[in-house]
């Protein structure tokens, strides 16, 4: 394995995924392995209250989550954490939830007045057309450094390249979306499971060739998988449910 998590910063090439880990580092992590950098939950410009249809609904190989990923904007999660980011151990990089272009400037602009933010991962609305995917990108270039999150069906070689090119300096391979139904209605969500690895792995294997650090972000449940992932070309791997004792 080589050592590529040095060239993002990183302390070892595991970090937590974005929603599974809040806003500072718990330090009953029971996974036995030296984190090598933090990811806060995913920030909104202004506060997101939770969904009112709100689930998790379990499957063979997982399960699926929907929350709206509530939280209390940035200028309130600031507030409450920005001096206690000052004194983390490992890097700290903060997930944005983004809609346009002003809301990523802005966001990054208080981060980079924090002086204590190592990176930033941008969340793209899965809705929004190829285009305005782009431009949310372009948006976020500046002091930091940026990962653009990816889910693992969408993770193609042209996708990621144009991303590249934009600035971004890596990708995040996350979680995908999927539906269910529950009580006769489709409910929507992300996907978490150990059945996502072998997409995972695929998606690493498709995109070895890319001049682009990626990180594994889904899929990963044991630290065999994780040693998986970097051998096949990851440069870090991020933990999911697997945090949960899933």
């Amino acid at each position: 394995m080589d050592n590529h998590y040095y060239e993002l910063g990183l302390n070892s090439p595991w970090l937590n995924a974005a929603g599974f880990g809040g806003y500072l580092p718990q330090h009953n992590n029971d996974l036995s392995i030296p984190m090598g950098g933090f990811v806060t939950n995913p920030i909104s410009l202004l506060t997101r209250s939770p969904s009112l249809t709100r689930s998790v609904l379990s499957h063979p190989g997982g399960f699926m989550l929907h929350s709206g990923s509530h939280n209390p904007g940035m200028k309130n999660v600031l507030k409450t954490y920005a001096k206690k980011w000052s004194n983390l151990p490992v890097p700290l990089w903060v997930h944005l939830l983004v809609t346009t272009p002003y809301e990523v400037q802005t966001m990054i602009r208080l981060l980079e007045e924090t002086q204590s933010v190592s990176a930033v991962e941008l969340s793209l609305p899965p809705d929004a057309s190829a285009k305005s995917q782009f431009e949310l990108v372009a948006s976020a270039l500046g002091e930091l450094p940026f990962f653009v999150c990816v889910p693992v069906d969408r993770a193609e070689p042209a996708f990621i390249e144009k991303i590249a090119s934009l600035g971004a300096d890596g990708v995040v391979i996350s979680a995908p979306r999927g539906m269910m139904m529950q009580d006769g209605k489709c409910r929507q969500g992300r996907l978490y499971g150990p059945s996502l690895h072998p997409q995972m792995m695929a998606a690493l294997h498709r995109l070895r060739g890319l001049n682009v650090p990626l990180i594994a972000g889904c899929g990963i449940f044991s630290k065999a998988q994780g040693e998986a992932a970097l051998e096949v070309g990851a440069a870090a791997v991020q933990v999911d449910a697997w945090m949960w004792k899933f």
